[in-house]
């Protein structure tokens, strides 16, 4: 009986350690942002919302004399129906490149016959600066 019970302990006791490995594949900056795109396109605002840091900081590259805003992850949700209107916007991945904490995703806007750029600071399983493009023509080798 005391063997049966000792074994049970030290099956237990590694339990802990293989969830911890788990979720840490799912803090992987390329699953953070696959994620989110996948929230986009399905319109779940708060799967969308889980993924970005509680502050977060975001920049548009059209304009480099605009800083870096400040964005709750509260602003975020409430952007996301913006995207979802009709026509509801899906994004489709062209290319991506990883570097440490880094994604940058070249992404397909299929409605709008149009790509986009956008590159994700991740860190600890969340997006804390996202850098995004305007739009330019698909297929495109560089913007206009």
């Amino acid at each position: 009986m005391r063997w049966v019970f000792t074994v049970f302990l030290a099956g237990t006791a590694t339990l802990p350690g293989t969830a911890g490995a788990q979720a840490a594949a799912d803090t992987l900056p390329e699953r953070v942002v696959e994620r989110t795109y996948d929230a986009v396109n399905r319109c779940d605002a708060a799967a969308y919302g889980s993924f970005f840091a509680p502050v977060h900081y975001h920049s548009i590259m059209v304009d480099t004399t605009r800083v870096a805003t400040r964005q709750s992850r509260d602003g975020v949700i409430r952007d996301l129906p913006h995207w979802c209107k009709s026509p509801k916007v899906r994004f489709k991945m062209i290319r991506r490149i990883v570097l440490g904490p880094y994604v940058v995703d070249e992404q397909d806007v299929i409605e709008q016959g149009a790509a986009h750029l956008d590159i994700f600071e991740v860190r600890k399983g969340k997006i804390v600066h996202e850098w995004e493009s305007d739009l330019f023509p698909a297929g495109a080798r560089s913007r206009p």
